[in-house]
């Protein structure tokens, strides 16, 4: 029921990689600018133009991935150790139609096939360029306002940063838990959108938040990231892949159209970066400008 999705060849044993226990560093990355890190995991603020609601995810350490005895693995899903070194503000939730047009002026869904429109329904049909675009008005609108400090900016989670917020201290194959029973209290998925002829995404938020309050990272519609996608991950220390090689793109977590086994913490796919789909979206995050991301990121040979 998806569009293309990048097939995973390269498998790691596992006990190349010791599985670790996620670690945070509850007390915040440090003061930066008017106050702009957080100091626990969970704390919520939304002092934005848009009052979009961010959580904030302290620095710490995980194993990105998936052990080779969890049901519907796949095979670039090989466990990586990670730490990232900065905490960051995730958005609470799906970035919707009504923050997209205020943003961006445009309604790329409009005409589409399953779509909803409705002010709280995540915005659909946007590209990978397309939702950094708005990441970066957002942080100009911001910045121009005053609301935000030197040396931070909105932009796409990258794969290791959505990873950690989607599991928000825990190490099992959904965030909360490993059974997928209990899934339709947390996501939108083909259980509870698809197979009862609700074949649209649905209005964020409704569903169960995971520990540090975070919505729908397992179901509703899947999100983009802002890496370069390949097979196996570099881990270590804020990784972020911007690789030349491939122009697809990261996508992360469950769709309204999912089976449960796609909805797992660990799930990954890609896309090229211009494409659009009725299942994909993004949320943004808020964090401090990463010396590793390049001013203009790679989009890739034969991409325009």
């Amino acid at each position: 029921m998806r569009g293309q999705i990048c097939a995973a060849c390269l498998g790691l044993l596992w006990a190349a990689v010791a599985w670790l226990p996620v670690r945070a560093e509850w007390e915040g990355s440090g003061s930066v600018g008017s106050g702009s890190a957080g100091t626990k995991a969970g704390e919520i603020r939304s002092d934005n133009g848009l009052e979009m609601e961010l959580i904030w995810c302290p620095p710490g350490d995980l194993t990105m991935g998936s052990p080779l005895s969890e049901p519907g693995r796949d095979p670039d899903e090989a466990p990586v150790p990670v730490k990232l070194t900065r905490g960051f503000w995730l958005g609470q939730k799906e970035v919707t139609q009504s923050e997209w047009v205020r943003v961006m002026g445009t309604q790329p869904w409009q005409g589409q096939l399953y779509v909803r429109e409705e002010a709280t329904i995540p915005a659909t049909w946007v590209s990978w360029t397309e939702a950094l675009e708005f990441a970066r008005r957002l942080t100009a609108d911001e910045q121009k306002a005053g609301r935000l400090p030197a040396g931070w900016e909105y932009t796409l989670p990258t794969e290791a940063q959505w990873e950690w917020g989607c599991r928000a201290g825990t190490t099992t194959a959904y965030a909360f838990g490993e059974s997928p029973e209990t899934l339709g209290e947390a996501a939108w998925f083909v259980g509870n959108a698809w197979d009862r002829d609700e074949k649209y995404p649905h209005p964020v938020g409704q569903k169960r938040a995971n520990a540090w309050g975070l919505h729908d990272l397992h179901g509703n519609v899947e999100e983009w990231c802002l890496d370069n996608y390949r097979k196996s991950r570099p881990g270590g220390a804020d990784p972020l892949v911007t690789t030349t090689v491939t122009a697809d793109r990261v996508i992360r977590g469950g769709t309204w159209c999912d089976r449960a086994s796609s909805c797992r913490t660990a799930y990954r796919v890609c896309r090229r970066a211009g494409s659009r789909s009725f299942c994909l979206g993004f949320r943004v995050v808020l964090g401090e400008v990463s010396p590793k991301v390049p001013a203009n990121l790679p989009v890739g040979r034969g991409e325009k």
